[in-house]
């Protein structure tokens, strides 16, 4: 609902509407210019994608063998972090709006039930080779999910977190 009223009239500054109005406009131009920078390697998500299998058929493993590939993929995360962000300078490490964080939650779940279903491999005495079906298919779709996550979240960023496409400043 808008307010057909003058600035003036309302007692208002109208040259400090106007510069209000053009921060916002600024603000939006910054949105889309930061949303043009979060551009994810074509390596990014492959590796990640095979972090995770390591960690999710980890779990599976007997003894020692699980801790140490457990370890290994917990090192490998913020390497992998870090050598992204040292080549591009900008890292988002949450989700912007409603559909990057549906698709972290997805992401999460998919996870979660991989790592459980290795644990509940590992201690029922299953063969620990079936841990790889779990493991792998969670990588895959790490790195397949992940690239639409990518997508999803330039977007939101260039709209301000909105999903219908405009942004904020919009009315």
């Amino acid at each position: 609902m808008e307010n057909n009223q003058s600035a003036e009239a309302r007692g208002g500054d109208v040259s400090s509407q106007q510069e209000a109005l053009e921060t916002l406009a600024s603000l939006d131009v910054d949105r889309a210019l930061l949303a043009e920078r979060v551009v994810t390697p074509w390596w990014y998500h492959p590796i990640l994608g095979g972090i995770v299998t390591l960690l999710v058929g980890a779990q599976a493993l007997p003894g020692v063998l699980s801790m140490a590939v457990l370890a290994l993929g917990v090192v490998m995360i913020p390497v992998l972090v870090t050598a992204y962000t040292r080549s591009y300078g900008v890292s988002v490490t949450a989700p912007v709006g409603p559909r990057t964080r549906r698709l972290m939650t997805v992401l999460v779940g998919v996870l979660t039930v991989g790592m459980v279903s290795n644990l509940g491999i590992k201690f029922t005495g299953i063969e620990p080779a079936w841990g790889l079906v779990s493991a792998v298919i969670c990588g895959a779709v790490t790195a397949v999910l992940g690239r639409h996550y990518d997508d999803v979240l330039r977007t939101e960023l260039a709209s301000g977190g909105r999903t219908d496409g405009r942004s904020r400043g919009a009315a």
